[in-house]
C-alpha cells in the first residue's frame, strides 16, 4: 500500500515537473519581432544587419485628439444639428429620468447591468470601427443590441429610446456622455 502512495506522489510531482517545463518553454521571447505594420520593414532591416527595436503599442486616440467635424461624423442631420446647440446638463437629468443610471455608473469600479460611463467620451472613439464617438453613442441609445459591449448582457436596455426621447434630448444625452472624458466632465 505504502509503495503505490509513493509511486502515486512520483508520478504526480513527475506530471508537475512536466506541466512547468512545457509551460516554461511556451513563455514569450521579447526579443521576436510581432505582427505589426512595421514587420516588413523590421524583416528587412535585420537581414541588413540593423538592431530593431521591438514594436511599442500605440496609444488609443482620445476625444480630445478629434476635430468637431470627427467627433459627429455620420450623425443624422437632425441629431448632428441638435448636438450643436445641446446642453450636457439637461443630458444629465434625462439619464437620471430615464433610469438610465440604474444600470451605468460613473464610477470605473463600480460594476453594473451596463458597461461604465467612466471616461465614455474616451471610449466611444475607438469602440466601433468606423463609427465616430457621437455616431456610437446615437447607435447604443436608439439601437442597443446593434453593438454590445463584450462581457454585457444583450437585450437588456430598452430598444424605443429613439421612439421615446426627442431628438433635442438625444443629442442632450450624447453630448452629456461625450462630456465623460480624460480632460473634462469625468
Amino acid at each position: 500500500m505504502k509503495s503505490n502512495r509513493v509511486r502515486r506522489r512520483g508520478w504526480w510531482l513527475a506530471s508537475l515537473l512536466l506541466i512547468v517545463l512545457v509551460a516554461a518553454a511556451c513563455a514569450p521571447d521579447a526579443t521576436q519581432l510581432i505582427i505589426s505594420p512595421q514587420l516588413g520593414e523590421q524583416l528587412a532591416a535585420r537581414e541588413a544587419g540593423n538592431i530593431v527595436v521591438a514594436a511599442v503599442p500605440t496609444e488609443a486616440p482620445r476625444l480630445a485628439d478629434l476635430t468637431a467635424e470627427e467627433i459627429v461624423a455620420g450623425l443624422p442631420d437632425d441629431v448632428a444639428a441638435a448636438l450643436a446647440v445641446a446642453d450636457p446638463a439637461n443630458g444629465a437629468q434625462i439619464s437620471l429620468a430615464r433610469g438610465c443610471v440604474g444600470c451605468h455608473a460613473l464610477d470605473p469600479n463600480m460594476v453594473m447591468t451596463g458597461p461604465t460611463w467612466y471616461h465614455m467620451g474616451d471610449t466611444a472613439v475607438s469602440r466601433v470601427r468606423g463609427e465616430s464617438p457621437a455616431l456610437y453613442l446615437y447607435h447604443s441609445i436608439v439601437e442597443p443590441n446593434r453593438y454590445v459591449v463584450p462581457n454585457y448582457p444583450n437585450n437588456i436596455m430598452p430598444a424605443n429610446y429613439g421612439e421615446q426621447l426627442s431628438v433635442q434630448e438625444l443629442a442632450d444625452i450624447i453630448a452629456y456622455l461625450l462630456e465623460q472624458h480624460e480632460t473634462g466632465g469625468g
